[in-house]
């Protein structure tokens, strides 16, 4: 408890030692400088003191508006190649839903066995469903084939956006990321 004490009287005398330095006057009685002169230079320094901060403060308003017109710059750039890489995508799905749409067409439009009338037997019958069921088929997997082609061109090419931009890293690939 006395080294806590002795601590408190050190700050009290310390606060009075500061006290007592205030009431002291400025200028010593025998000094040559008037206050006249004590009071140019104290001016001129509070001067050079407010040049600075105003410097500072012009500079640091500077570096915040760069800052946010980068900001803007790079929304900008963003929303452009967002924009860009869906009309990318809806265009390739706009074509592939245009050929899907081609080959049903044209598996609707194979004449059927008998110049349109029905075969009157069953056989016939199941020898036309099979014919236009192996055209179906082939239709499905031209376009699972195609479909495919497809997917992969899209991930490529978001892979190759997503590298360019800097989002993957050396040893991983699009398909790894995932939300968590």
């Amino acid at each position: 408890m006395r080294r806590s004490e002795s601590r408190s009287d050190s700050r009290a005398e310390k606060s009075w030692m500061e006290f007592d330095e205030l009431t002291k006057p400025f200028l010593s009685a025998d000094s040559d400088e008037s206050a006249t002169s004590v009071a140019v230079e104290l001016r001129d320094r509070m001067v050079k003191v407010e040049q600075q901060v105003l410097a500072q403060y012009t500079a640091t308003a500077a570096y915040a508006t760069l800052a946010q017109q980068g900001v803007e710059a790079a929304r900008r750039e963003g929303r452009a190649d967002l924009d860009r890489s869906q009309s990318t995508i809806i265009g390739l799905l706009d074509r592939l839903r245009a050929e899907i749409n081609n080959r049903l067409d044209g598996v609707d439009a194979r004449p059927h066995m008998g110049g349109g009338a029905l075969p009157s037997d069953a056989s016939a019958r199941l020898a036309a469903m099979e014919d236009r069921m192996s055209g179906v088929l082939h239709a499905l997997e031209g376009c699972v084939h195609e479909n495919m082609v497809l997917r992969q061109q899209i991930d490529e090419l978001v892979e190759r956006q997503m590298q360019s931009d800097g989002w993957l890293v050396s040893n991983g690939g699009a398909s790894e990321l995932s939300l968590t």
